[in-house]
């Protein structure tokens, strides 16, 4: 397998302190992209962070008039629970798995004054209205040593009636890739013991966490695109192979996303999330070089 990756010049999506709108729910961050075609419309949906104190994350969406150019509906797409639920402190992080009349979207939440992330799930039919899954959170923390800290930061793949999400275990120190399986997305239960993919030898480019996986099938293989930090914080896109959806390996060539020195993506190339359109398939991903994330755009070949 080879990748290429050409990174598209610009940001694609920036955080509303860039346009003066330091009230934004994006005002500091527009990060964690994940695109979605419903119907004759584009979606894409992120994660914003505004101005104050805490994590104030918010789960946001914006329209597509072309691959590069999107514009924000200006409303909270999956907004924060009731309180004391569960998902009172936050929405983010989204995954949006589309089943053809509607979509799914898989989500990070956590109780105000107890940071403790665990994965929810909610259905659509338009992208706009949004109805949650009355018990939720349907993915909990578990009772195995590398993920009883978080779950977060889902991706799910089906294969013959089987949902596979792959999603970030945080043992409190670092962050690794589990799995677990299910009929629907409402009973993911069969959890994998282990990791599916852990974190790189001591001076790789992965060797402090990985996460954010996204899986597809290219040519009867399947790809994970998933994110790495190295011991200096550098945040990269890394790819691993699979034949049978379970065992992975990691691919030769990491990162296949790496950070521009001296440019908006200095420091962070990451939590990207692939969309297919026609014959054309890109990465949507999260870079900075300072404070602020922004979401980029880049071309991706698989051979």
């Amino acid at each position: 397998m080879r990748i290429q990756i050409k990174k598209y010049p610009k940001p694609i999506l920036s955080p509303g302190i860039f346009s003066g709108n330091f009230f934004a729910p994006d005002a500091l961050w527009a990060y964690h992209p994940v695109a979605v075609r419903l119907g004759k419309h584009r979606l894409l949906f992120y994660t914003g962070k505004s101005i104050g104190l805490g994590i104030r994350h918010y789960t946001l969406a914006a329209r597509g008039e072309s691959l590069t150019h999107w514009v924000k509906t200006g409303v909270v797409a999956l907004p924060n629970g009731v309180e004391d639920s569960w998902d009172s402190d936050f929405t983010a992080h989204a995954y949006v798995f589309d089943h053809g009349k509607n979509i799914s979207m898989l989500y990070d939440g956590s109780r105000v004054g107890d940071w403790l992330e665990e994965i929810g799930l909610a259905d659509s039919t338009d992208g706009v209205n949004w109805r949650r899954y009355p018990s939720n959170p349907i993915f909990r923390v578990g009772a195995a040593w590398w993920e009883k800290r978080h779950v977060s930061r889902c991706a799910v793949y089906r294969k013959k009636g089987i949902y596979y999400m792959y999603y970030a275990g945080h043992d409190g120190e670092r962050e690794r890739v589990g799995l677990a399986t299910g009929k629907t997305l409402s009973s993911i239960t069969t959890r994998f013991p282990k990791p599916v993919l852990d974190v790189g030898s001591a001076g790789a480019w992965d060797e402090k966490s990985i996460s954010d996986p996204r899986v597809i099938e290219y040519g009867g293989v399947y790809v994970m695109f998933y994110s790495g930090i190295d011991a200096s914080g550098i945040e990269r896109t890394g790819a691993a192979e699979s034949r049978d959806l379970i065992h992975w390996k990691k691919y030769s060539a990491n990162p296949v996303l790496d950070v521009t020195w001296g440019s908006w993506d200095a420091i962070s190339a990451s939590r990207a999330c692939p969309y297919r359109e026609g014959n054309r398939l890109v990465l949507y991903y999260s870079g900075r070089k300072n404070y602020f994330y922004q979401i980029g755009m880049a071309d991706v070949s698989i051979s």
